[in-house]
């Protein structure tokens, strides 16, 4: 449990620098119809055809990370962590996350959410505009979650840049 908090912390980090606020949701509610698109270096890309938008995913153990980008703007990002795992959260709750990728320091807040998504999945997305952030995820091999504190951990981010350009490619069908 401990871990998937400070993943939920690092990821907000990482998303933030230029945090955008975002009014909806952007991560897909369990309602919402997902086809398969295609596969990529451990990650699948998925078309939300309910809300005419892409997405991609690399499940971990009871946990999974997602990207993509908010249906209303397309040029604001979402980052998000989920776990199977109860880790109290509460709809809507806020929490500010640090992490780090490629020596580059990113904060923001994390909102959670429960109850919402297939699978029965909790976690917390931050969304974000910043070209920085997004070049480094992008680009990068590793995020440090919550650096330099007792807590540190490393995700893998291999593979993300070819599942961004696979969900950009989904985006344009």
């Amino acid at each position: 449990m401990r871990t998937f908090v400070t993943l939920l912390a690092s990821i907000a980090a990482i998303l933030s620098s230029a945090i955008v606020t975002y009014a909806q949701n952007p991560v897909p509610k369990a309602s919402d119809v997902l086809a398969k698109y295609g596969e990529v270096e451990g990650w699948t890309v998925y078309t939300n055809q309910t809300r005419g938008d892409c997405l991609i995913v690399r499940d971990y153990g009871l946990g999974s990370v997602q990207m993509g980008v908010t249906p209303a703007d397309r040029e604001v990002g979402y980052l998000g962590v989920f776990s199977k795992a109860d880790i109290g959260l509460k709809n809507g709750a806020k929490s500010e996350v640090f992490v780090s990728i490629g020596g580059n320091l990113y904060g923001g807040l994390a909102t959670s959410t429960h109850g919402e998504l297939k699978g029965g999945y909790s976690g917390g997305y931050i969304t974000t505009d910043s070209p920085s952030f997004k070049r480094d995820v992008a680009k990068k091999y590793e995020m440090i979650v919550f650096p330099e504190t007792a807590g540190t951990f490393a995700v893998d981010l291999k593979g993300t840049y070819k599942a961004m350009a696979m969900g950009r490619k989904c985006l344009k069908h």
